[in-house]
């Protein structure tokens, strides 16, 4: 894990362990090398004229075109220049294609700040691009000020919410504070089709069943008017809200979207009916498909996308892996994502719920747990609730994997507590019910378990893969109640729909908790048959969390069968046991140790308790010793 200080500065490695660009660049002034961060913190620190002065000498100093303009035009804040404007502008434009919104939102503000007033249009222009800048590097002061200067300009009503919109995706998934300026939005729109397709994506922030009507009206208004971008945005919101809802023909929706055929890029690439038809790939496990969708947003990204749309589709990506069976390729997208947030100053909340799963998947549950963690975190203070929940579910899954069943619970019921009942989800965008109900039953909680499995949506198909993760929460409840031949029988039915599917993990998973119920009822056979089965998957996903998991559990069936018969060497280990008396005895911690044996320090706890009482040891001291007394 990165330290916090490396990452206040931008110097140290990412999240994953990928490295990271330092935030300042470096300047020659007068023969040293002075950081531009620390010049324009001395510069900001002096009184009025001696930062104008100060930003004329820097000006003449500055070896970069651009930020040689910048203090050429800071150094003149109090009057207009038409040329200078226009060399201002020319470098907001240089700033913008290398990448550097902030700057080139800066640049835009002072562009038109210089602009006479006599041009009021290309004035109030140049406010509309700053704030669409700064939006697009988050900067919410920066943007409010572009916004403000619109406001101030007399703007059409499309433009005015233009700049309002571009104050709220400064905050990104942060939108505590701005609920106030949807409303605003909403009034100043009326009947104009260009304002009302223009709050279709954010008015979702709010409430799904108006945003499904603004949507709606928005379309049509845009169609009427012969405006196809917008258009196509209004009814990929349209789309997305009749898919969350449940209501209408979302896919036939997002067909006439794509038919329009407007560029990914034209609206942004997350507002795209390009990027939601991969969502919705995604949603439907029809992972070949969202791959393919995204491999070719990714090179449009690359080329036009902003460095959110980025993040976007790596996250979309790491998503698509873990559910195919790939998780070092997963792990590596994950990685991307976040390294790329930390340094873009993003919100951390969608970022640490990819690495969370990715890390659940492939790398290892302490990481994933801490992951989880940092996101909820982030995401609670920023009031971005889907993505505090989404990282509450993977904080449940992790402890419920881990065996920590109570931690479980109550990050299931912290979840059910704080979900938005105002977003009604479609149960295959959002599935975490299953793992709760799995965790309520090895609670011991049967009546919460049976409740929450009464909530399954009628709408969906029982013989889809989200189907089939209920049919298992509901096979372990059969179980439970005294019908453990129809539990395996639902189970094996789950298995075939997801190796149909080629959902290789929640294929080994079905067949692990097969292979439980199978070991409770002592059928050691049967039990040992589905955990090889779970194995052979994890295995070749080098999904090494649970192929851990499931290793442990072979162990210890190998160790019912013949512990009296082991070799005297392993003094009646089992190989789980052994690895860990091993590190242990070379001096890891508890902690370590559940680091390389990818499990949790819970279950390391547990171990050694029957490692010590296997041996008759008391201390780590006693175990050594007594390790060496069996290998003579």
């Amino acid at each position: 894990m990165a330290d916090r200080a490396a990452w206040a500065c931008g110097t140290g490695p990412g999240l994953l362990g990928y490295g990271s660009e330092p935030w300042c660049r470096w300047r020659t002034c007068r023969r040293y090398w002075v950081p531009r961060a620390l010049a324009d913190g001395v510069v900001g620190s002096a009184g009025q004229q001696e930062r104008t002065d100060a930003h004329r000498s820097l000006a003449y100093a500055e070896a970069d075109p651009v930020h040689a303009v910048r203090h050429r035009a800071l150094s003149r804040p109090e009057a207009t220049d038409p040329c200078l404007a226009e060399d201002t502008a020319e470098a907001a434009g240089r700033a913008r294609a290398d990448g550097e919104r902030a700057l080139s939102a800066e640049l835009f503000v002072l562009a038109a700040e210089l602009t006479p007033v006599n041009r009021p249009a290309l004035r109030l222009s140049r406010f509309l691009t700053a704030a669409r800048e700064a939006a697009a590097a988050g900067d919410s002061n920066l943007a409010r000020r572009a916004a403000n200067a619109v406001a101030a300009s007399r703007p059409t009503p499309a433009e005015h919410v233009a700049a309002l919109l571009a104050v709220v995706d400064s905050h990104s998934q942060a939108l505590a504070g701005v609920a106030g300026l949807f409303e605003r939005c909403r009034r100043l729109a009326s009947s104009d089709p260009q304002s009302l397709a223009a709050i279709r994506a954010n008015v979702s922030n709010s409430d799904p069943h108006e945003a499904l009507g603004a949507a709606r009206k928005a379309a049509e208004l845009a169609r009427s008017a012969g405006r196809p971008a917008l258009e196509a945005a209004s009814l990929t919101m349209r789309a997305r809200m009749e898919r969350v809802l449940n209501e209408g023909d979302s896919r036939a929706t997002l067909d006439r979207a794509l038919a329009l055929d407007v560029a990914a890029e034209a609206d942004g690439i997350a507002n795209s009916p390009q990027y939601l038809a991969a969502r919705h790939a995604i949603f439907d496990d029809r992972l070949a498909e969202a791959r393919s969708r995204l491999t070719v947003l990714l090179a449009v990204a690359e080329q036009h996308g902003q460095e959110e749309d980025l993040v976007d589709i790596w996250r979309s990506l790491a998503e698509v892996e873990v559910r195919s069976g790939a998780c070092a390729k997963a792990l590596a997208w994950a990685g991307k994502a976040l390294d790329a947030s930390v340094a873009a100053g993003l919100s951390l909340g969608p970022a640490c719920y990819t690495a969370a799963l990715a890390q659940s998947a492939g790398g290892s549950f302490a990481a994933a747990l801490r992951y989880a963690a940092y996101g909820e975190r982030a995401a609670r203070e920023e009031g971005d609730v889907l993505h505090r929940n989404r990282n509450l579910w993977m904080a449940g899954a992790v402890r419920l994997h881990t065996g920590d069943i109570n931690g479980a619970v109550t990050a299931f019921a912290l979840l059910d507590r704080t979900e938005d009942s105002r977003r009604p989800a479609d149960p295959s965008v959002f599935r975490w019910q299953p793992d709760a109900i799995e965790a309520l039953v090895a609670a011991g909680e049967l009546t919460s378990a049976q409740n929450m499995i009464l909530t399954f949506p009628a709408t969906a198909r029982q013989d889809s893969a989200t189907g089939a993760g209920w049919t298992r929460a509901r096979a372990l409840l059969l179980d439970r109640a005294g019908e453990t031949d129809r539990a395996v029988e639902l189970l094996h039915a789950a298995a075939e729909v997801f190796r149909r599917d080629g959902l290789p993990l929640e294929e080994a998973r079905t067949h692990l908790a097969r292979g439980r119920i199978q070991r409770a009822h002592r059928r050691q056979a049967a039990a040992r048959t589905a955990f090889q089965d779970a194995r052979d998957l994890y295995l070749l996903a080098r999904a090494q969390p649970m192929l851990a998991t499931v290793q442990e559990h072979l162990d210890r069936l190998d160790g019912q069968g013949r512990s009296r018969s082991r070799e005297e060497g392993r003094a009646g280990l089992t190989d789980s046991e052994a690895r860990l008396a091993d590190l242990v005895s070379r001096g890891a911690t508890n902690q370590q140790a559940a680091q390389q044996m990818y499990i949790s320090v819970k279950t390391v706890e547990s171990m050694l308790s029957r490692i010590y009482r296997k041996l008759r040891s008391r201390s780590r001291t006693q175990l050594l010793a007594a390790l060496l007394a069996h290998t003579g």
